[in-house]
């Protein structure tokens, strides 16, 4: 096959998370191969208005039906634990971060134990490891097909588990400013988080 698996994998935290809670709620579901995914990606369609969704009191994201080809979210991948992820291709190759967040806009959620994290560590320095909702492991695969190569970002936990209920979309950083709040930002809408997105 043409898909391998990089060698260069970045572990953004451990993988040992604390999932006994988060473990035992996952209910059946379609668990995907990387390489499953990655034969799944369409092509790009010709460039259409762009819509947006879910604004309400928050920044819209686009609707799921408009989200970028290059952009794709399953809810359980077996690479990652059998975790929810989202896999990156194309323009979105090398982004800087990428989390999926709740209908409250929340990424430090859900507030438990999870990761054994201080208050400190997740509200203030918003450790990765201290949020389910946010990317523990991140890898790159190597495609030579004409779809390119891809990055995956394994997240805290299964889609399917009651800890992703309310996660409603994806929000990917393009690039870091230190010296700013203002980073450049996508965001995309996601069906459900039990459903897979392109």
């Amino acid at each position: 096959m043409g898909i391998r698996i990089g060698v260069f994998i970045l572990v953004v935290t451990t993988f040992a998370l604390s999932l006994g809670t988060a473990a035992q709620e996952i209910s059946p579901g379609k668990v995907w191969s990387v390489e499953e995914v990655l034969s799944e990606r369409r092509p790009l369609k010709k460039k259409k208005k762009v819509r947006y969704c879910q604004g309400g009191r928050f920044e819209p994201c686009v609707c799921p039906s408009h989200v970028s080809r290059h952009a794709q979210y399953r809810p359980a991948v077996k690479e990652c634990g059998d975790n929810a992820a989202i896999i990156l291709s194309g323009r979105y190759l090398n982004v800087y971060s990428a989390v999926v967040r709740d209908n409250e806009n929340r990424d430090r959620w859900p507030l438990s134990d999870f990761g054994n994290c201080s208050d400190y560590e997740r509200d203030v320095l918003g450790l990765n490891k201290c949020s389910a909702f946010k990317v523990q492991e991140r890898f790159g695969v190597e495609d030579d097909s004409s779809k390119g190569d891809a990055e995956v970002h394994c997240l805290g936990a299964s889609g399917y588990s009651s800890l992703f209920n309310r996660v409603t979309r994806m929000t990917v950083k393009l690039a870091d400013d230190p010296n700013s709040s203002n980073d450049p930002l996508v965001r995309w809408c996601l069906k459900s988080p039990k459903q897979p997105l392109n």
